[in-house]
């Protein structure tokens, strides 16, 4: 079920949000559920407690406490939670909120075209995910960290800290069923760039600590597609959804 998770320490801007997503998806006919947290602090206590997963979560950044820009560091590494938008009286702080997850961004006070706009883009996101399958099992792109070549096997790293089971492949042929975000970065891996923490020549950090290699042979293409990758993020949230 898609689940949309509302961090403010506003009552009415919390209402507005779920009046919006009530009023989307009452059209589109679709189960989904709504969280309330009043603070960052007791939005990051239920996430250790790792209740729920969190499809997009819109996060207040001037909050008492634990702020939304702490609140976002410390979701860098939490699988639980898939996309941020940002929700701000004082734009100059967005320099700040940009974030491996964060999506996008609103400014009070709120308009709801935007907030159902990026309703509409993360779930149509959400429902349209690609899967691929290592044995009987099903993994959604999304929760796909790299995909590791060993000798004439393939297997899975996902976000949760889980591997795969490996099959018998190659990753020519694996690569021909994944989207535009996966990169061949060495012979022995292939990375999601939704899951890049930082790329630089000879070597990717991926967003659950790990360091790969970045093969030379490969390094161009590497630098080429991350740059187009991240480009099409800055554009999704300065609000150029198409």
């Amino acid at each position: 079920m898609f689940t949309i998770a509302i961090c403010d320490d506003n009552e009415n801007v919390r209402d507005f949000i779920k009046d919006c997503a009530d009023n989307f998806f009452s059209e589109y006919g679709s189960r989904y559920t709504i969280i309330f947290y009043r603070s960052g602090d007791e939005l990051l206590e239920k996430l250790l407690a790792k209740e729920l997963t969190i499809n997009l979560l819109f996060l207040d950044i001037e909050m008492p406490g634990t702020d939304g820009i702490k609140v976002k560091e410390a979701l860098e590494e939490n699988y639980l939670v898939e996309k941020i938008v940002f929700v701000t009286s004082h734009t100059e702080t967005m320099q700040l909120a940009f974030g491996m997850k964060v999506v996008g961004f609103l400014s009070k006070p709120l308009d709801p075209s935007l907030v159902t706009g990026w309703i509409s883009n993360v779930y149509k996101g959400y429902s349209s995910r690609k899967a691929i399958s290592f044995g009987e099992k099903s993994y959604k792109l999304d929760d796909v960290l790299y995909i590791k070549s060993e000798g004439n096997y393939l297997l899975a790293k996902l976000n949760d800290g889980t591997d795969s089971i490996a099959i018998r492949s190659d990753a020519s042929t694996i690569m021909r069923n994944l989207d535009s975000s996966f990169i061949r970065v060495h012979r022995s891996y292939i990375v999601n760039s939704m899951h890049v923490k930082k790329a630089k020549y000879g070597e990717i950090s991926m967003d659950n600590g790990e360091v790969l290699p970045v093969g030379r042979k490969y390094a161009d293409e590497v630098k080429s597609k991350y740059e187009e990758y991240v480009l099409g993020k800055v554009k999704g949230r300065m609000g150029w959804l198409n």
